[in-house]
């Protein structure tokens, strides 16, 4: 039985994209329930092998419900196979999970069951996800590190100001003329800490929600995405990230024989930056007036060079999808190249910054000792 195809009207989807998302990394939600990227992985990969094989897409359901140690994963898929029992389709099934299936995964799943070819949109499916998946554990690889090092600098300050220089006190009470200038400053800070602790914890406690509340208001959402892709330093490996994801999903869309517009609105449900939303916004609206796909490219900044000529060279000789994979994958090994430099150089950074750090403290408590033996001497 086909399914029938509708492309969505841009005006009905498009304020869905406009709602609060949560604080997220390069514009990607990351406080976000659901269901680890893992047992989709698995989940996906195994129904794929189970219809390869010619069993039926209820039984094949119904093996993976009993697999499934997660019970809000194994509650949606009983679900799922419920509304397969009942005569419903795998996308319309998945359709009403929209927290675990996003509609990238409803939309190439609903074209592989209108074209015959489920088993293979299953495959691609788990591509996609295994490389999103490893992007995002190389980016936590490179960050966590120098995560942990400016904690851990925040904690050795607190110790010593708290801890440890009070004990100094009396040894420099009368002699503050002598005292080097990052002593004073230390002495005021462990007093004030000391005295007026709570006031510091309070404080740091209304900025971070602040912050937060600013971040997700939409005018601070829009400074940070411009930050982003504006970024001198960042904004070639955010772009190449976001562009990646676009020529990925499209091609992978326009493969699996999505018509165009739907694809482009199913695309633009994957980002939350806003310059890139609004960018695909306006291809849609050019693609509706009849106009090309690489023209709003070639007007958008934030696509590199390369990507705008291959895009045109696709266009011209109806490889596009193709064209489009291939870039993907050159820009996510050059992505992966990117990061694996940035967390090399990043390491001894962090670890020079902590020394200083360590090494203000250590001298702004010995050499006055030094000066004060010198002065009784």
């Amino acid at each position: 039985m086909a399914i029938r195809m509708e492309t969505p009207k841009p005006a009905a989807i498009r304020p869905a994209a406009e709602k609060k998302k949560p604080l997220a990394w390069l514009g990607q939600p990351v406080f976000r329930k659901g269901i680890d990227a893992r047992e989709k992985i698995f989940f996906s990969s195994q129904l794929a092998l189970m219809l390869e094989v010619g069993t039926p897409l209820a039984q094949a359901i119904e093996a993976l419900v009993r697999q499934t140690s997660n019970p809000a994963f194994r509650a949606v898929l009983q679900s799922v196979l419920t509304d397969i029992e009942e005569g419903r389709s795998l996308s319309d099934a998945l359709r009403r999970h929209p927290r675990y299936f996003n509609a990238l995964y409803v939309s190439m799943v609903q074209a592989g069951e209108t074209g015959g070819f489920l088993q293979t949109i299953l495959d691609r499916l788990v591509g996609m996800l295994e490389k999103r998946q490893a992007l995002i554990s190389q980016v936590k690889a490179t960050l966590t590190y120098p995560a942990f090092l400016c904690l851990l600098a925040t904690g050795v300050v607190i110790f010593v100001l708290v801890g440890i220089l009070p004990k100094f006190l009396l040894v420099f009470a009368g002699r503050e003329s002598i005292l080097p200038l990052t002593t004073k400053i230390m002495l005021a800070l462990s007093a004030s800490l000391r005295q007026y602790g709570w006031i510091w914890a309070l404080g740091a406690a209304s900025l971070a929600l602040a912050g937060r509340t600013a971040f997700q208001s939409a005018p601070g959402r829009r400074m940070w995405h411009r930050f982003l892709v504006e970024a001198p330093g960042l904004k070639r490996l955010t772009n190449k990230i976001y562009t990646a994801q676009l020529l990925r999903t499209l091609g992978h869309l326009m493969e699996s024989r999505v018509p165009l517009l739907k694809a482009l609105e199913v695309t633009r449900t994957i980002y939350s930056n806003i310059y890139y939303i609004e960018f695909i916004d306006k291809i849609i609206d050019h693609i509706s007036q009849g106009g090309k796909l690489v023209q709003p490219f070639m007007r958008f900044p934030y696509v590199l060079a390369s990507v705008r000529q291959m895009i045109a060279t696709g266009e011209e000789t109806g490889n596009l999808a193709r064209v489009m994979l291939r870039l993907a994958d050159f820009y996510e090994a050059e992505t992966e190249q990117d990061l694996l430099k940035a967390s090399k150089l990043v390491e001894p950074v962090a670890l020079v910054g902590l020394g200083a750090v360590v090494g203000t403290i250590v001298a702004s408590v010995i050499l006055p000792m030094f000066k004060l033996a010198a002065a009784i001497h």
